[in-house]
């Protein structure tokens, strides 16, 4: 069993699992964008969720103290006024005179316009009520006989008790019914009561600064009473209430962190705000701003989830146009491959361009260009060796029209220096020497089946046959070589004695007397340049043109000569070298030969003069 298992084992260790390129940069994508991007976007979530409740309580807590500012300012506004009023001597003599008659009372209403000014020029005031204990008063213009139903009430009570100091409370109207939130105080002059103040707030006033809140708020007073809630919800103030602040409240804690952090780790948000009240010591104000915390909660999972939405789009998006890419991109991976395989397997014919602007593409090029260049060198190779194979043709041709016959070499030469010797037994010196170049002549056409030789020897060849034919033809010819280097060369052999031959065969030999030939080397430009130069009869113009077309023309090398000699350098060194004429009819020829420069060796040449 364990054999078994191991065996399994090890035949999936050693198969190799192949991955495809698309298949890993899918694969890339998930492990690299999108699984960070999933787990980055669940902690943003939390970190979005606690950022926006933590955004909510700003807001209620901004809202609360803008809603605090203006309760405070109409507050003060509303004590200002009490003050005034405290402090009003004339209303004191106009409540605590005694009116004979009716029309003395109106008569002194008519003096004191106070109340109504008040109400006048102060939005908030909604009315003013004074309490009196004086029976010849009529209740009118704001003042108003203390009656026993009034004196009963407890905020009337409350107010004599505090005897002078303000108070808040919520009471209904007497004269319209309608209940109002008012500052109560009782009014003293020397100890004695002259009457109780009851300034009623305007609700409407009160009540717009509640409706530009954007979450629930309300004022209560002495935690007991609901002054003022926007929107109307009871459920709100009830959860509120549930929680019993009024002894936190004792505690004078209220407004700090930890009972903050108490009601907000509960079902709702909770923000309260204790009105500093001038002059208010045993009314207690709040301004209450609550919101529930699973509504905060909705409203970012209700944002996130949309951001989710837009993210699982461009996912989606993403996914798709990666989708594409991909197979375009593999498409032209799996097109490249092939193109690599053809060319690996021997197969030179691959498409020239493939689709795209990348890197692919660049890769593709230079394996277009690489396959170009082994075509190329396979011609060149192939053109080269075909070249090689002429040239080897024709210096053999050479080398047999040279000799000329089918005669045995050595059986010649042998005989040449057994005539030779008997022309020196009988002291006929100048046959001798004659025969004894000739044999030179021969041998050295023997050895000349080198692809290449020294320049030195190749001029030494030419001298040895300018010897001969100035043996030949005496004083009617004088020849030179003249060299202007000082380093020996490569070339290949039998070009230059060729184009001497054909300057005494076209040239000289019809000339009767003056004959000259020379031959002048020379290196310019990192060229080998070689001057064979006749003063014989020259070339007619018709006649040069011709033999120019025809070196610059390859055709078939049958004759020994100039073209012989322009093919066999083209083949062996390139188009770039040859032969170039120049000849003027009853003046001579000149023949330049331009060869590259292949150093043997760095030593002195044969002679500048020979």
């Amino acid at each position: 069993m364990k054999k078994g298992i191991k065996k399994t084992w090890n035949f999936y260790r050693k198969k190799e699992m192949k991955i495809s390129i698309k298949q890993k940069l899918l694969g890339s994508y998930i492990l690299v964008l999108m699984i960070p991007i999933i787990l980055v976007g669940a902690f943003l979530a939390t970190e979005i969720r606690q950022n926006m409740i933590n955004t909510k309580i700003e807001e209620i807590e901004s809202n609360n103290e803008r809603i605090e500012t203006f309760f405070l300012k109409n507050l003060s506004a509303v004590i200002r006024i009490a003050d005034w009023i405290y402090q009003d001597d004339d209303l004191v003599e106009l409540v605590t005179h005694r009116y004979q008659d009716t029309f003395e009372v109106y008569q002194a209403y008519g003096e004191y316009e106070m109340f109504d000014d008040y109400i006048k020029y102060y939005d908030e005031i909604e009315n003013i009520r004074f309490y009196v204990d004086n029976p010849t008063l009529t209740s009118t213009n704001g003042i108003f006989f203390a009656e026993s139903e009034i004196v009963k009430q407890d905020w009337y009570q409350d107010s004599l008790q505090k005897k002078g100091q303000i108070s808040w409370k919520k009471i209904k109207d007497p004269i319209t019914g309608k209940t109002y939130f008012n500052l109560t105080r009782s009014i003293f002059r020397e100890k004695e009561l002259i009457g109780v103040l009851s300034i009623a707030f305007d609700n409407e006033v009160l009540q717009q600064t509640l409706v530009d809140s954007s979450d629930p708020v309300f004022i209560t007073l002495n935690d007991e009473t609901l002054l003022f809630n926007y929107p109307q919800t009871e459920n709100t103030v009830e959860m509120y209430r549930n929680y019993q602040l009024s002894s936190l409240e004792k505690e004078n804690k209220i407004n700090s962190e930890n009972i903050q952090k108490e009601i907000n780790n509960q079902d709702f948000v909770l923000n309260i705000r204790r009105l500093n009240i001038p002059k208010t010591n045993q009314s207690i104000i709040k301004v209450i701003g609550m919101v529930p915390t699973k509504k905060i909660v909705w409203e970012a999972n209700k944002d996130i989830m949309f951001s989710y939405l837009v993210v699982l789009a461009f996912f989606a998006l993403s996914i798709i146009l990666l989708g594409l890419f991909i197979r375009k991109f593999n498409e032209r991976v799996i097109k490249l491959n092939k193109a690599m395989s053809k060319v690996a397997n021997g197969n030179l014919t691959i498409p020239e361009k493939i689709e795209g602007n990348d890197e692919i593409t660049e890769v593709y090029d230079h394996l277009y260009q690489t396959v170009q260049s082994l075509k190329q060198l396979i011609e060149e190779n192939y053109q080269h060796d075909i070249q090689e194979k002429n040239l080897e043709i024709q210096q053999k041709e050479t080398q047999f029209k040279v000799l000329a016959s089918q005669i045995n070499p050595h059986f010649l030469y042998n005989t040449l220096e057994m005539i030779r010797m008997k022309a020196f037994k009988n002291n006929d010196k100048e046959v001798a020497e004659i025969i004894k170049i000739l044999s030179k002549l021969m041998r050295k056409a023997l050895e000349g089946n080198l692809k290449e030789q020294p320049l030195s020897e190749e001029l030494s060849f030419t001298e040895m046959y300018l010897q001969i034919q100035k043996l030949r033809f005496g004083n009617r010819i004088e020849y030179t070589i003249t060299q202007e280097i000082q380093e020996d060369y490569q070339i290949i052999p039998l070009i230059i004695q060729p184009i001497v031959e054909n300057s005494f065969i076209h040239g000289i030999e019809s000339k009767e007397q003056g004959g000259k030939v020379e031959v002048f080397v020379l290196e310019k430009n990192n060229e080998l340049i070689i001057h064979i130069v006749d003063n014989g009869i020259g070339i007619e113009e018709e006649k040069l043109q011709k033999l120019k077309l025809m070196l610059e023309t390859e055709g078939e090398a049958n004759r020994i000569g100039i073209n012989n000699v322009n093919q066999r350098i083209k083949h062996f060194y390139g188009e770039d070298y040859g032969l170039d004429i120049e000849s003027n009819l009853g003046e001579g020829t000149k023949v330049i030969i331009c060869l590259p420069i292949k150093q043997l060796s760095k030593h002195k040449g044969v002679g500048e003069n020979v």
